[in-house]
């Protein structure tokens, strides 16, 4: 199974984003979640919910992948991605690079229960600087993907927020933010992927500001 490459303008082109290193959360022991998913915004057409599940057990339709124009999956959360799905996932992104920020590349979901990914980059290079409207023109692809796709069903990580990126409130923000401005022809439920309680946190202040 190749891969399949939309663009928010043109339907065709490539897509990736970085996220470099780990955003420094101190995990709080007096809050707790459950890996079951949390509902937490929804209409017609579209369901939020946040959910710890492991990444690689996660059944939807596709997983988000941020990752950079050059498609190499060094940094996280792409290296944790290519860690689950395996390194051939990585091999196919590479053979359609470069990726413009703004596209999105589908391939298969590997090893991990997602039946595909779709990766779409948010910065120029591996460790590059994020801005706030590339969290957006990057979540956009998702939703253009997911709709010439016909998927039902996302995970989307925590993209942008990584050393040289933008604070974990305003990437959070951004994301749901774009998600809400679905109107596609079909239902779509997004799971918003926590790593841990800081996360759900951030995740959680963004659906309140936003709503």
């Amino acid at each position: 199974m190749g891969a399949a490459r939309w663009s928010r303008r043109s339907l065709t082109g490539p897509e990736a984003h970085l996220a470099r290193g780990a955003f420094p959360l101190t995990p709080r022991p007096d809050r707790s979640y459950s890996s079951r998913p949390v509902a937490v915004d929804s209409s017609q057409q579209l369901a939020i919910t946040i959910s710890t599940d492991p990444w690689g057990e996660v059944e939807v339709d596709a997983f988000v992948c941020p990752t950079n124009s050059e498609g190499r999956m060094t940094h996280y959360p792409a290296s944790k991605i290519r860690d689950l799905a395996g390194p051939q996932v990585e091999a196919q992104v590479r053979a359609h690079t470069p990726l413009a920020v703004g596209a999105a590349l589908v391939t298969p979901g590997g090893a991990m229960k997602a039946r595909n990914i779709i990766h779409v980059p948010n910065t120029d290079k591996p460790g590059g600087k994020v801005q706030v409207e590339d969290v957006l023109r990057a979540t956009a692809a998702v939703i253009v993907a997911a709709d010439t796709k016909g998927f039902h069903s996302l995970a989307i990580p925590l993209m942008g927020a990584f050393e040289r990126g933008i604070p974990a409130e305003e990437a959070a923000r951004a994301i749901h933010s774009e998600l809400r401005s679905y109107r596609g022809g079909r239902a779509l439920s997004v799971l918003l992927m926590a790593k841990d309680a800081d996360e759900v946190e951030v995740f959680e202040l963004a659906i309140e500001g936003n709503g």
